[in-house]
């Protein structure tokens, strides 16, 4: 599956990582995993602020991640 990062998110993992999964499994599993791989960047994907998408669309925690989907976890936007 693969997974792209954006913002000060994509800093921290890099744009774009591909990771294999077996089974399905959900965005919060997902955060989880990386998580835990990455203990460096895990505070700021565990951010509430933090959104997932799946497609086009702004995804749940609990929304199961379809097989072959691309998974874009987007940082928050400070503006001015």
């Amino acid at each position: 599956m693969k997974v792209r990062f954006y913002g000060k998110l994509a800093d921290l993992f890099g744009s774009e990582r591909e990771i294999a999964v077996d089974t399905p499994c959900t965005v919060a599993d997902l955060r989880d995993r990386l998580a835990i791989e990455h203990p460096l960047g895990a505070e700021s994907l565990q951010h509430k602020r933090v959104r997932a998408c799946i497609g086009y669309e702004i995804a749940r925690d609990t929304d199961v991640v379809p097989d072959g989907a691309v998974l874009e976890f987007l940082a928050p936007v400070s503006g001015g």
